[in-house]
C-alpha cells in the first residue's frame, strides 16, 4: 500500500487557541458508553464486517487486506482525484469560517447548521465557497481530498493531536460533487438494488457536497470504510474529543431510523466548535439537533 502522506499547515494553532477543556465529566460519560458499544460493536460487526456499509461507499466485496487503490476504484473512480475537484478548490473564495444563523427558512447552504438528509437536498450546481486541499493543513488522505477552509483548519488540528497521542487517522473521502456523489450512487445501486438507498445517498442530499464531511480510516481498519473502524482505538478517541474541534459523528449506531442510514462509525461532519458543544451537552444526535436548531437548504 502506498503511503499516505500529508504537508502540515501553518496557521492552525494561531487559529484555534480557544480550544475546550477535556473535563473529567466527558471521559465518566464516554467510560459507561464505551462498554455498551464495545459489545454491541462486537455482535453487529460479525454480521456486517463482511458487508461494511457506509452513506457514500461500501467494502463488502473487499477482504481486509484490499489494497487503498483498489478500494479507490470500485467505489471512489472519478472522485478522488478529479482535476475539476482541484478547480473547485483552487477557485474558492477565501472567506471566513462561518457561524450558525438562527433558524431560517432563507438560510444558505452555506451555513454550518444547514439540514440535508434524505427528505432535505442541495441544489446540483451547489459548491461551497472556500474548499481547500488538505494535505495543506497536515491531513493524510487517500487521495486528493478538498474540504472547507474552516473545517480543514480544525481537523488539521484534530488529527495532528489524535497523532501526538498514538492515534493514525486517514480521511478516505471528503468534499463530493453532485456529479461524483451521482456516480457513488449508481455504482452501488447496481450491486445492492433498492438497498443501496440505506447506504448511499442519492445525489443532493449527501453531506460530502457541503464540504464540512470527512470519513476515516487508518491502518487497523484496513484502510477501509467498514464497520470494523469501530473497534479501533482511534474510533473511541474521536468518540471523546471530535466534539472539541468542531466535528460529530453523523450517523449514529441505534440512530438509523432518525437519520435514514445505517450506522457510520467513520462519518462525521464539522458544525463548529459551538454547535458541536452544544450537542454534546445536549445528548442529542446531530439529525435531532439539526431538525430543532437548524437551517433548510435554500440556496
Amino acid at each position: 500500500m502506498e503511503s499516505v502522506v500529508g504537508t502540515r499547515g501553518n496557521g492552525y494553532k494561531d487559529l484555534v487557541k480557544t480550544r475546550s477543556l477535556r473535563g473529567s465529566r466527558k471521559h465518566r460519560r464516554h467510560g459507561d458508553r464505551q462498554e455498551v458499544v464495545l459489545a454491541l460493536v462486537f455482535i453487529f460487526g460479525v454480521g456486517c464486517s463482511l458487508l461494511g456499509f457506509g452513506e457514500e461507499a461500501m467494502a463488502a466485496p473487499m477482504a481486509p487486506s484490499t489494497p487503498a487503490s483498489e478500494w479507490s476504484r470500485l467505489f471512489y473512480s472519478d472522485t478522488t482525484s478529479s482535476p475539476a475537484r482541484e478547480d473547485e478548490a483552487s477557485a474558492g473564495q477565501r472567506t471566513k469560517d462561518k457561524t450558525r444563523k438562527p433558524p431560517s427558512s432563507a438560510a444558505t447552504c452555506d451555513d454550518l447548521g444547514v439540514l440535508v438528509d434524505p427528505s432535505h437536498s442541495l441544489p446540483s450546481d451547489y459548491v461551497p465557497p472556500d474548499l481547500v486541499p488538505l494535505q495543506d493543513y497536515g491531513v493524510p488522505t487517500l487521495g486528493s481530498e478538498v474540504l472547507r477552509r474552516g473545517a480543514a483548519e480544525h481537523l488539521g488540528g484534530l488529527v495532528e493531536d489524535a497523532q501526538a497521542e498514538g492515534e493514525e487517522l486517514v480521511v478516505a473521502s471528503a468534499y463530493r460533487s453532485y456529479h461524483e456523489q451521482q456516480l457513488s450512487h449508481q455504482r452501488l445501486t447496481s450491486v445492492y438494488g433498492t438497498g443501496a438507498g440505506r447506504m448511499s445517498a442519492t445525489p443532493g442530499h449527501s453531506q460530502h457536497q457541503l464540504g464540512t464531511a470527512v470519513d476515516f480510516t487508518n491502518a487497523a481498519a484496513g484502510y477501509q470504510l467498514w464497520v470494523p473502524f469501530a473497534r479501533t482505538s482511534a474510533y473511541w478517541w474521536l468518540e471523546q474529543h471530535a466534539w472539541e474541534y468542531g466535528f460529530v459523528l453523523a450517523y449514529p449506531l441505534g440512530k438509523e431510523e432518525e437519520t435514514g442510514y445505517e450506522w457510520e462509525p467513520w462519518h462525521y461532519r464539522y458544525v463548529g466548535v459551538e454547535n458541536a458543544r452544544r450537542i454534546e451537552e445536549s445528548d442529542l444526535s446531530l439529525q435531532e439537533f439539526l431538525e430543532r436548531s437548524g437551517t433548510m437548504p435554500h440556496c
